[in-house]
């Protein structure tokens, strides 16, 4: 999969105070995928990204100290998934859009980037 150069897009939400972030988006014309890494955060915080999850969560048992993720079909054999980890005060949530990566293929990545 050929994907473009990143668009760093502004962090969405109010970081408190000592947490830095990056964001990066990556869009396609048929696929989208965004990936938030995230410093010095309250481990707490992952509730703020799973209350936006478009359906139920589901646990990830052995990534970080904690993780959560969904799997959405969109129909056409696409899906929406995503995954939000934290392990101790780093945070790394990716949501990927009609992407051929598999949902284990996202949670790895998310490994790499804890």
């Amino acid at each position: 999969m050929t994907v473009p150069n990143p668009v760093g897009i502004p962090y969405g939400g109010t970081l408190p105070a000592g947490a830095s972030g990056i964001a990066c988006e990556y869009h396609g014309s048929t696929f989208n995928v965004l990936i938030e890494v995230l410093k010095d955060i309250d481990p707490s915080s992952i509730s703020q990204f799973t209350a936006h999850f478009p359906v139920a969560a589901a646990s990830v048992p052995g990534l970080g100290d904690q993780a959560q993720s969904f799997s959405q079909a969109l129909g056409g054999g696409k899906n929406n998934q995503g995954v939000v980890a934290t392990k101790g005060k780093t945070l790394v949530d990716i949501t990927a859009t009609a992407t051929p990566a598999s949902l284990a293929q996202i949670e790895d990545l998310v490994s790499q980037l804890l």
